[in-house]
C-alpha cells in the first residue's frame, strides 16, 4: 500500500469520525506523508488521535524558524495546555538543519519542563515550493475532559 493510502487508513482507523476534508486531516496527511524529510512514526499518530481530544492547527510565519518558535511560545500560551504536539517546519528554500535545531532549542529553553512534556512530541521538515521561506505548522491535541 502506498504511504499516502496507509496514512489515510490509519487516521480513519484511529479517528473514524474525522472529516477527510478537515484542516487537521490534511495536516496529518502532510506530517506523516512522503514529503517529510525526517521519517515520522505512526505510533505518534496513534498517540495523537487518542480518545477525548480536541485539536487545533496553528500556522506561523517569520524571518526564521527560530522566530516562528518564539511566536508559538509568546502568542499561543494555550500550547502549554496541550497533551500532544506535532509540528513541521516548511520552506520553499532548502531546509537548513541548523535553523530547525535553533528553533527546537528555543522551545526546549523557553517552555517549562512540565509544559514541554507533550506526548507525542514530534517534528519534521518539508520542502514546499509554494511555502514562504520560514513557516511552522503546529498540530495541538487537548483533553476535552469527561
Amino acid at each position: 500500500m502506498p504511504k499516502a493510502a496507509e496514512v489515510k487508513a490509519l487516521i480513519k482507523k484511529h479517528s473514524p469520525l474525522m472529516d477527510e476534508s478537515s484542516e487537521l486531516f490534511r495536516e496529518l496527511e502532510i506530517f506523516f506523508g512522503e514529503q517529510a524529510l525526517i521519517a515520522t512514526d505512526f505510533f505518534d499518530l496513534q498517540r495523537f488521535l487518542e480518545r477525548k481530544r480536541l485539536y487545533r492547527v496553528l500556522r506561523l510565519k517569520g524571518a526564521s524558524f527560530k522566530e516562528c518558535a518564539y511566536q508559538l511560545i509568546d502568542d499561543n500560551a494555550d500550547c502549554l495546555e496541550a497533551l500532544g504536539m506535532l509540528r513541521y517546519y516548511k520552506s520553499s528554500a532548502p531546509i537548513k538543519w541548523e535553523e530547525v535545531e535553533a528553533a527546537e532549542t528555543v522551545m526546549g529553553k523557553e517552555l517549562p519542563m512540565t509544559a514541554y512534556g507533550w506526548a507525542p512530541d514530534a517534528w519534521t521538515a518539508i520542502k514546499d515550493d509554494n511555502a514562504e521561506q520560514y513557516e511552522l505548522v503546529v498540530l495541538l491535541a487537548f483533553d476535552y475532559g469527561d
